[in-house]
């Protein structure tokens, strides 16, 4: 996939996959909590997992799913809090593992220093990050601020034709910004 984007020679891929580590993480683990600096990025070999806040009464809210797979619309291929890292201030979001999973990861510093090596990795950064990050980030919000609940719902089983297959419905309700009984309605609705 990256080499449609940049030429990697091999000497190339050999260092980036020597700054990577393989970590492998059970179902349930909340690897990085709010309050911390996010300091690293994960880019997702398997599994599946989410990232959340909590509001003042307790109630948490998805803010994003993240697997291995391509959505209609883009990649969602890692996971990361870049505004932690970069102002230094605790996170806002919870990482939660939601089904045994594995990981490459590094450093966020690491990775700055190794795209600032050359302008291919910053061309493929730059690429990667709409993908990955921008591109979903502006369609959820904009879909968050002018969506009804039946719209919400239809772009999501259009940009993720198969999550219910792989996310609790609890799960999507709360990333949908819905409650759990309108999202069963909608999906009663779209049968």
């Amino acid at each position: 996939m990256i080499e449609q984007y940049v030429n990697i020679e091999d000497d190339e891929w050999s260092y980036v996959c020597s700054e990577l580590k393989l970590k492998t993480v059970k179902k349930g683990i909340i690897v990085h909590r709010a309050g911390d600096i996010f300091s690293e990025i994960w880019f997702i070999k398997s599994g599946l997992a989410r990232s959340y806040f909590t509001d003042i009464n307790g109630r948490d809210f998805t803010w994003q799913i993240y697997f291995r797979g391509r959505s209609k619309h883009g990649l969602n291929h890692f996971m990361d809090d870049s505004v932690s890292h970069y102002e230094q201030v605790g996170s806002m979001l919870n990482f939660e593992i939601l089904e045994d999973s594995a990981f490459y990861v590094v450093g966020l510093d690491e990775m700055d220093k190794f795209l600032s090596t050359d302008k291919k990795w910053e061309h493929l950064a730059r690429i990667w990050l709409h993908d990955t990050y921008f591109a979903a980030t502006y369609k959820r919000v904009i879909s968050l601020m002018s969506e009804n609940a039946a719209e919400k719902y239809e772009r999501l089983l259009d940009e993720y034709p198969s999550i219910f297959k792989h996310v609790k419905s609890y799960h999507i309700a709360s990333f949908l910004g819905v409650a759990p009984q309108t999202l069963s309605k909608l999906k009663n609705e779209s049968r």
